[in-house]
């Protein structure tokens, strides 16, 4: 007799988890299937094959983390406040984040759409708007997934003496001894986030001047 499907929605909380199981070295069907007590053909059956069931596991996660931006923020406000949601999604699952190759990307839509009315109701054209959220997903997840990369280094902070570029760079890398929970960046997240608001202001100008 064949085996009773899982709910797919057990699948994915049960395969996030494995994931990020640190005694998990990868995310194999037979190993799932073993947390799931399940056959592997059934769990191919309901999910497919590894990369659809990671896909899978993106869409579900970062849709589920879509922020609910404050109505009352201005644009910047909200560019800000969206940013530093994304940053700590990304930080929460890092071994599925890493995973977020330009191939997977399109798993942040959902959570970029908030972002994307804030600026159409803040006067945005559409066009502008959209090219907007693509830069900002891509900055945002590349340099979370480098904060990444460096959390598993300590660098000698003290050892830089008056290098002013080599003491800030070590200050970014060593931003998780900081802050733990990740709640605050590093100084290269705040300030490349601060130059992109200014660099979109700089693009606003031109629009509302026609207005």
């Amino acid at each position: 007799m064949a085996r009773p499907l899982v709910d797919p929605e057990t699948i994915i909380n049960v395969a996030l988890d494995a994931m990020e199981d640190s005694d998990s070295a990868s995310l194999t069907a037979r190993g799932l299937a073993t947390r799931l007590k399940c056959s592997t053909r059934t769990l191919y059956q309901q999910m497919g094959n590894q990369e659809q069931l990671i896909s899978a596991l993106l869409n579900h996660y970062f849709v589920n983390k879509s922020p609910a931006l404050n109505p009352q923020f201005s644009w910047q406000e909200a560019i800000h406040s969206w940013s530093q949601a994304l940053r700590l999604a990304l930080l929460e699952r890092p071994k599925l984040s890493r995973h977020l190759s330009p191939e997977n990307r399109p798993a942040l839509i959902e959570f970029t759409r908030p972002l994307l009315m804030a600026l159409r109701e803040s006067g945005f054209d559409d066009g502008v708007a959209v090219e907007v959220c693509r830069s900002l997903v891509h900055v945002v997840v590349s340099l979370t997934l480098g904060e990444l990369e460096t959390q598993t280094h300590r660098y000698d902070e003290s050892a830089r003496g008056g290098d002013a570029l080599a003491a800030l760079l070590t200050t970014d890398a060593n931003a998780l001894e900081r802050s733990p929970d990740g709640t605050a960046p590093p100084p290269v997240f705040v300030q490349t986030m601060h130059w992109l608001v200014g660099g979109i202001e700089l693009q606003k100008v031109p629009l509302e001047a026609k207005i």
